[in-house]
């Protein structure tokens, strides 16, 4: 038993009153003269010993009841044994849930109003001198220390919705950080308990703080959100039909139809998408439109939900660019196939051709698509610019001449870890298969082609690729050898051709094949930012810029409605990296200045981590609390009527004031009835 006044037990001083008392009633006594005392002995010596029995009886009753009324009034309790500690807590260390997935409803309302509501009841249970620290999703500055009640409550009721999520294993974190050894503290978690609220907890709690689970329930549970999107095409051109993919996710038991998906550019509607979509089903939805302008595009996806409406926009951001810069080098003469399709489009393509030697390293990040026309050999210094122009997210082409130095292109193609060229020739083998979804045929043709009708490669080089390359076929001869390949390399792609683009190739270069194929590597070469990022502790955003950023360049964000915040930066591998400000909750398209210079829009979104609806129940958190908490934590159900008084049993421990009133009053009625009853 522990006392919450201990301090209160000088009062038993007082037990000293009724000993005073009954020593001063002792002394006092009446003189009476008989005759003959002879008969009244017997009756003396009974009476004193009576009277003697009476007196201590009603001394011991005042003594014990002067003693209840003070243990009472020193508050005991028996403290609620969480953990090892048995200590009354004087702090208190509230984790308000105020995360998207709280703006749900249950029985009561909203759960984040409910979670205000038990948050300051908490205060309101506890002593007048115990302490009280928040911790919300914010983490704000005023967050960061122990308060008053006044100030808690005050800090409850400025609290709102955040972007940011937030995990269990944080809020421990953040607890142990704060709670002096030599004290103790209660934690509540206040929280609807989502399942990835609760993963992953691999941090212990300390023995001096006691954790106790406050769940909230959720009434309906549905939510339709859009969880990411992507383009069919990775470039952007003017009256170039567009393809976007948005995948929706049903996160409920409820079948939804003819609802709609809407796309904004430059804040006017520009398309709009039916779709239907069953209970827990991911659907992918494609909306068809046309670039009609150039530059940056601002977009928005919406769609129409209740009651969790954060996740039903999606902000992203391209370019829609004039043209792609494409430098060819030639071993030999200009290729007149390449050049004829390339100077055949000038709205799309500006082309630029140098002799190989006369190549300007240091302008290769001007282009977007570099050709190695012919080459039967290349430099060691070359291979180093090369490779650091595509990790940098150039494209890359390598046609072989007829004859190959074997070793100095395949220590070339090594650094890519693409594959290596074989002494092997292959000679007049027709074309047999085509990757028709690699984005370089997707939409080319109408129906596949017939193997039959296929060109046929008059000589080539055999290639093998590296099991762990990241380059894929996407033309395949008979022999099921290769006759292009493509894949990624850093931030840009490398394509490689087997075959020479000269005469003796003649057929496959004047197929339906070759135009489309070189056609769309060079559109695929457009660089391209990120469509949007997401607003976390942590979040960043890359952007690619072929002009060196200062460390003391001054970057800002600004937004339309004149918001403006500086944000940190760092630039490397030719990409200025943007580290985005906690300050920013808003999600929304942004613009990125320099100064005064506008570099590019940054779209960010709300985290969609919180939109999946699984929470943990009742049963499930006392599996938790026994795995991760050894059962030392404990579970309040909000849904009782007893619920203030379950508080008031966390923050005083269970109370026996009670009893010892009820003992004074015990010994009251036994005073009373010793002083009546006997004579």
């Amino acid at each position: 038993m522990s006392f919450i006044n201990p301090a209160f037990f000088w009062a038993m001083f007082t037990i000293s009153i009724p000993i005073i008392i009954h020593l001063i009633n002792f002394r006092r006594h009446k003189t009476l003269y008989f005759s003959n005392t002879r008969f009244l002995e017997n009756i003396r010596k009974e009476t004193k010993t009576k009277t003697k029995l009476k007196q201590i009886l009603i001394l011991i009753s005042r003594i014990l009841t002067i003693a209840m009324l003070v243990i009472a009034f020193a508050g005991p309790f028996i403290p609620i044994k969480q953990g090892n500690n048995n200590k009354l807590s004087n702090l208190n260390i509230v984790y308000l849930d105020n995360s998207f997935s709280m703006e749900n409803t249950g029985k009561k309302g909203k759960l984040f109003e409910q979670a205000q509501q038990i948050a300051q009841e908490i205060a309101y249970n506890s002593a007048n001198s115990t302490k009280h620290f928040l911790i919300t999703n914010d983490l704000l500055p005023e967050h960061q220390y122990f308060s008053d009640r006044n100030a808690f409550i005050n800090n409850i009721n400025q609290t709102s919705i955040s972007p940011s999520p937030f995990k269990l294993n944080e809020v421990i974190l953040k607890a142990n950080a704060n709670v002096p050894k030599e004290q103790t503290a209660n934690l509540y978690v206040i929280s609807d308990m989502q399942k990835t609220f609760l993963e992953n907890i691999s941090t212990k709690l300390n023995e001096n703080i006691n954790l106790i689970f406050v769940p909230l329930k959720a009434e309906k549970l549905n939510n339709i959100f859009i969880d990411s999107i992507w383009f069919e095409s990775v470039s952007h051109k003017l009256n170039m039909s567009e393809t976007l993919v948005a995948r929706l996710v049903n996160s409920s038991e409820e079948d939804f139809y003819e609802q709609s998906l809407q796309l904004f550019i430059n804040d006017s509607l520009k398309a709009v998408a039916g779709f239907n979509i069953e209970a827990n089903e991911t659907k992918d939805i494609e909306i068809e439109y046309t670039n009609t302008q150039i530059g940056f595009i601002e977009a928005r996806l919406e769609i129409i939900d209740y009651p969790i409406t954060y996740d039903n926009t999606m902000y992203f951001n391209y370019n829609v660019s004039e043209t792609s810069k494409i430098l060819i080098i030639n071993n030999e003469k200009p290729n007149r196939w390449l050049t004829a399709l390339y100077d055949s489009d000038s709205e799309n393509f500006d082309l630029q051709q140098v002799k190989l030697g006369r190549e300007q390293n240091e302008n290769f990040n001007n282009y977007n698509l570099i050709i190695l026309n012919s080459f039967s050999e290349i430099s060691t210094g070359l291979s180093a610019n090369l490779l650091e122009y595509t990790e940098n997210g150039g494209s890359l082409i390598f046609i072989p001449h007829r004859n190959l130095k074997i070793s100095s292109i395949n220590s070339f193609l090594n650094l890519f870890n693409a594959g290596n060229f074989t002494e092997q020739s292959i000679q007049n083998t027709r074309i047999a298969s085509i990757e028709y979804e690699h984005e370089l045929f997707k939409n080319v043709f109408i129906k596949k082609e017939k193997q039959s009708e296929m060109p046929i490669v008059a000589n080539s080089h055999k290639f093998n690729t590296f099991s762990s390359s990241s380059v894929r076929e996407v033309l395949n001869l008979e022999n099921n050898t290769s006759l292009l390949l493509a894949g990624n390399y850093g931030s840009g792609k490398i394509y490689i051709i087997s075959a020479a683009i000269d005469e003796s190739n003649s057929e496959f270069v004047k197929s339906a094949i070759f135009a489309p194929a070189f056609y769309n590597m060079a559109l695929n070469s457009q660089i391209s930012n990120q469509l949007y990022s997401t607003i976390k502790a942590v979040a960043k955003v890359e952007i690619k810029s072929d002009k060196e950023i200062l460390s003391s360049d001054i970057f800002k964000l600004t937004d339309k409605t004149n918001f403006e915040i500086l944000t940190p930066h760092r630039y490397a591998n030719k990409k200025i990296i943007i580290d985005i400000p906690q300050q920013i909750i808003n999600s929304g398209t942004y613009s990125l200045y320099k100064t005064e210079e506008y570099i590019s829009p940054i779209s960010l979104n709300y985290d969609r981590s919180e939109s999946v609806l699984e929470f943990v129940n009742a049963s499930d958190l006392d599996k938790l609390i026994v795995e991760k908490f050894d059962n030392k934590a404990k579970l309040i159900n909000t849904d009782k009527s007893d619920f203030t008084l379950a508080l008031k049993k966390f923050a005083d421990g269970k109370p026996l004031w009670q009893i010892f009133v009820l003992l004074a009053f015990i010994f009251i009625c036994c005073e009373i009835a010793f002083a009546r009853l006997i004579k």
